[in-house]
């Protein structure tokens, strides 16, 4: 199966760096919007094509792709009439840029998009129970450092360097979260589109303290109660993003070739 993996960051060189090592996928296109020298990167002979930009050629020419960019390119996927075609699977990681096009979404016919876990366990179970949730919540907590140049403090009194304890800097709904905080809380996107409930409350914490990032999700029906917390390392080299965001991108190519799959 021929990928495209769009977003050359700590992600894409993750994913990337995986690809080239399964006998099962072959990496055809690196979408980056900086110049890529390949000596920083082992391609083990795959014959890469790297372009600056999405092309409907692209489009067609492989069987997955990977968004591990910005919301904005979502948004931009989403515009090509050639997304919508049978046999296409559309892995998105910036899951606010989807939060953003669901208009878009309904149009959709043919292609698959799936949604990664990303940094956050239990969407498995609030999708199950959709249909019965009564509250949902979540709460996001991560160090300062990880909050740095978020849209929000663009206009906020809030300043970080002086948080000397864990300090809730933010409380709201989704389509808030996504434009305030859009590369911190796809999480809260996630949820959404799990649960289908316009009424998921959020809230973010800054600690000081925190030597991961941490989400708490609540969620309350007639099913019972879900709760759930994950503590996840961030990434080493993007304190914005977490490690198991990285691997939950993994575990759906290793499920596409699985007899058993767990979703």
């Amino acid at each position: 199966m021929k990928i495209a993996i769009i977003g050359f960051g700590n992600i894409g060189k993750y994913l990337a760096e995986w690809v080239v090592n399964s006998p099962s996928f072959e990496l055809s296109y690196i979408v980056a919007r900086r110049e890529i020298n390949k000596e920083e990167f082992d391609f083990k002979n795959e014959p890469v094509q790297f372009t600056k930009e999405v092309t409907s050629e692209l489009i067609n020419d492989v069987d997955i792709i990977i968004e591990c960019a910005t919301k904005e390119v979502v948004s931009q996927l989403l515009k090509f009439k050639e997304i919508d075609r049978t046999g296409l699977k559309l892995i998105v990681i910036s899951t606010g840029g989807l939060y953003q096009n669901k208009a878009v979404l309904k149009t959709l016919k043919k292609c698959e998009v799936i949604l990664p876990i990303g940094a956050i366990v239990g969407l498995d179970a609030i999708k199950a129970v959709n249909d019965e949730i009564e509250s949902i919540s979540i709460q996001t907590t991560k160090h300062p450092k990880s909050l740095e140049g978020a849209p929000f403090f663009d206009s906020s009194d809030i300043d970080l360097a002086s948080i000397k304890t864990a300090q809730t800097i933010w409380e709201g709904d989704v389509s808030e979260a996504v434009s305030l905080f859009p590369k911190n809380i796809n999480v809260a996107a996630s949820i959404y589109f799990a649960s289908k409930c316009d009424g998921l409350k959020i809230k973010i914490v800054a600690d000081p303290n925190a030597t991961s990032n941490m989400h708490e999700i609540t969620c309350e029906g007639d099913f019972g109660k879900i709760y759930t917390r994950t503590e996840n390392k961030p990434s080493p080299t993007n304190p914005k993003t977490s490690f198991l965001a990285v691997k939950s991108v993994v575990s759906i190519l290793r499920n596409m070739n699985s007899t058993i799959k767990i979703n």
